[in-house]
């Protein structure tokens, strides 16, 4: 029986590349889905490695208005076998992970890292939504089965980039995805360079361009690393251009100028904490004095980051702008 794997995001793409690499001879399939919004190059670079891995793939996307994302779910199925060994996940709160597993058969069910929205234990990956009698509705409609909790309680265990933190499972198994050899020491000095990661944080694009707009003049940004998820754009500062997610981007740089040592600015990015153990790199993380950045989720992020020995930057925001 062969397994099967599911995806939502780059990332959990590349995780997946490594477990099937891991779980080889054993045959993979790959459902990948994503977004309408989010459908671009990048996402469709990361399908297409995983794809090479697999014995058969799959890359549906999902339309914008959510009553056809509704009817859009059965087709989900359509290349999928019955039955599977093990099922793959980590989005477990999303329809689109959790229909799909409502309709198969399988002996097991493991998760990986979504993010890591997996740390932070009130999370959505953490309990069920609360859903209103309309979505209870379409949800025994759909004969879905499975709920978060459901999932999460099921899972064997959880496969992590973060193997000493608390997680979904309590039983989790380190994942190594970066390979970062040591290097031979530059004879030189060291040229920086500050890299400034986005992040789609509001709904209204012209509050992520003011927010981004003021981080880049306060830490003179030689470069900006857009999110996959962004539809703005900033005209102050250079946009670094790549189908590659970051933490692979980052790699390649550190190994193509030996000189540079990396400056890495974010404010709450599972990349940039992806990367803190990179050769030549430091993570800088920005803290805004406003009331968005002293939400539970932020705080606990923040103050994981600091165990983790991150420097945390509180900034202040200019009102005015």
């Amino acid at each position: 029986m062969p397994n099967l794997f599911i995806c939502l995001t780059p990332l959990q793409a590349l995780i997946a590349q490594q477990l099937i690499r891991q779980t080889a001879p054993t045959p993979a399939h790959l459902l990948m889905v994503c977004y309408a919004e989010a459908d671009n190059a990048k996402f469709r670079h990361y399908y297409q490695t995983t794809a090479q891995l697999c014995q058969r793939s799959d890359y549906i996307v999902v339309p914008s208005n959510s009553w056809k994302r509704i009817f859009n779910l059965s087709k989900l199925l359509k290349n999928l076998d019955k039955l599977y060994q093990t099922i793959y996940a980590a989005s477990i709160d999303n329809p689109n992970v959790q229909y799909p597993i409502s309709h198969l058969h399988f002996e097991k069910l493991e998760t990986f890292d979504d993010g890591t929205g997996n740390l932070y234990p009130d999370s959505i990956l953490y309990r069920n939504h609360a859903a209103t009698i309309k979505c209870k509705i379409i949800k025994a409609l759909q004969r879905i089965r499975y709920q978060t909790e459901d999932l999460r309680h099921l899972s064997a265990q959880h496969h992590t980039l973060y193997p000493n933190q608390a997680n979904i499972s309590s039983n989790t198994v380190p994942l190594q995805l970066w390979d970062t050899q040591p290097e031979t020491p530059f004879s030189g000095s060291l040229k920086p360079q500050k890299i400034l990661l986005g992040q789609p944080l509001f709904t209204r694009n012209e509050d992520n361009i003011t927010l981004f707009n003021q981080l880049c003049d306060h830490i003179q940004a030689n470069a900006y690393f857009p999110h996959p998820r962004e539809n703005y754009r900033l005209d102050k500062v250079e946009y670094i251009d790549t189908i590659l997610i970051f933490e692979d981007y980052l790699l390649q740089q550190i190994q193509m100028q030996p000189e540079t040592e990396f400056h890495i600015y974010h404010l709450a990015s599972t990349a940039a904490i992806n990367v803190n153990h990179f050769p030549r790199t430091q993570i800088h993380a920005l803290r805004p004095d406003s009331e968005f950045f002293r939400q539970p989720g932020l705080i606990y992020l923040y103050d994981l980051m600091a165990k983790m020995d991150i420097a945390i930057e509180d900034f202040a925001l200019d009102k005015a702008a």
